[in-house]
């Protein structure tokens, strides 16, 4: 039970033929150019262990593929200030050996703390009823 004019419309509708297209798609070979990596660590280059044994990299062991890696405690971190969940399990806290011969390395951890807190969110409230106004 339609109006005449809803009737018509689904007539339209499956009286409808589409029209088909060809389209052109001629297939050229990609061949890039040769870009040397002076200085670079090669992401694509993956050596096979001794052992032959598959470790998982990339699917369960990061792989960065830089000089210079994530530290995972600072990770850790980033993903705790980033995480909604109240019920967090303690985390293990990396130590550097041999800090008094090391303030480098105590430089760059106090550096990526800094960065790291300077990136967090600030703090929400979210209150269960609207407060009153202060005028």
């Amino acid at each position: 039970n339609v109006s005449p004019e809803i009737e018509e419309v689904f007539k339209l509708i499956t009286n409808y033929k589409p029209h088909s297209i060809e389209l052109d798609a001629p297939l050229k070979p990609f061949i890039p150019e040769l870009i040397p990596s002076i200085g670079e660590v090669d992401a694509c280059l993956k050596m096979p262990p001794p052992d032959g044994a598959d470790h998982g990299l990339g699917m369960k062991r990061l792989d960065e593929p830089t000089l210079n890696p994530s530290d995972p405690s600072i990770l850790d971190l980033q993903l705790r200030s980033l995480s909604k969940a109240q019920d967090l399990q303690p985390m293990d806290i990396r130590s550097i050996e041999n800090a008094q011969k090391n303030p480098k390395e105590i430089e760059n951890w106090v550096n990526r703390i800094e960065t790291l807190n300077r990136g967090k969110p600030a703090p929400t409230v979210q209150y269960s009823r609207r407060m009153p106004d202060i005028e």
